[in-house]
């Protein structure tokens, strides 16, 4: 059996440099390609050649939807471990889940493990195993349990939104515009736009202005959270 073909997508230089290397000195892997992000990923030959994708959580945050439109063509057959942090499995929704679940399989595990658990994550995801940290598991179970209990009068006091929302309500408060909050949240304005809509949806205000002052006179958002708000 021949060895391993990794890709990695990671943007930051010198973590991905050194999971090349140490991924590379495995006896039963080898890197075929590397890249930044995911706009690049889907350039390179050795996308659609690997065995399975390492990704970086923070690779994921930003992109093209023409880039996602090519992704989405290969992912039934892609293996993928994802290295994330705490904050990304807060951030997981039951939302998220079918994106996730069409992958072949799925890992994710946490950045500050030994390397020893990194490569036996990369094997057990080749060999078609589901790989996942206990802390992102009970996570996705609450928020499961929660969204399975929710009744239609909670969006009125906002206590369906997201712990992602709740972010993006509270900088909306503060008086930040859409471009402010992406670079605070390392989002893309566009999906921070989508967040504000839903957001307002939810809670069944039409403006921006009437968010913030819902956010505030609901409790959804304390006071001393917020600022002046801007015209």
């Amino acid at each position: 059996m021949g060895a391993i073909k990794v890709c990695l997508v990671v943007p930051f230089e010198p973590l991905r440099i050194g999971l090349s290397e140490t991924i590379g000195e495995a006896d039963d892997m080898e890197v075929i390609g590397e890249a930044r992000d995911l706009t690049e990923l889907v350039t390179m030959a050795a996308f659609t050649e690997a065995d399975i994708l390492v990704v970086d959580s923070t690779a994921v945050l930003d992109g093209r939807q023409e880039t996602y439109t090519r992704i989405n063509e290969w992912l039934p057959a892609l293996k993928v471990l994802f290295l994330g942090t705490a904050d990304d499995a807060r951030n997981l929704g039951p939302e998220d889940l079918p994106a996730y679940m069409r992958l072949h399989t799925l890992g994710f595990i946490m950045k500050d493990g030994p390397t020893t658990r990194m490569l036996d994550a990369i094997r057990l995801v080749n060999s078609g195993t589901f790989v996942c940290e206990i802390e992102l598991i009970r996570h996705i179970l609450t928020r499961l349990s929660r969204a399975a209990t929710y009744s239609p009068d909670e969006d009125q006091n906002g206590s369906s939104l997201t712990d992602r929302e709740m972010e993006v309500v509270t900088l909306v408060t503060r008086g930040l515009s859409n471009k402010e909050i992406a670079q605070e949240l390392f989002l893309s304005e566009g999906t921070v736009k989508a967040h504000v809509s839903r957001v307002m949806s939810k809670l069944g205000v039409d403006r921006r202005t009437d968010l913030v002052r819902h956010a505030l006179s609901s409790g959804l958002v304390a006071m001393d959270d917020a600022s002046e708000v801007r015209a």
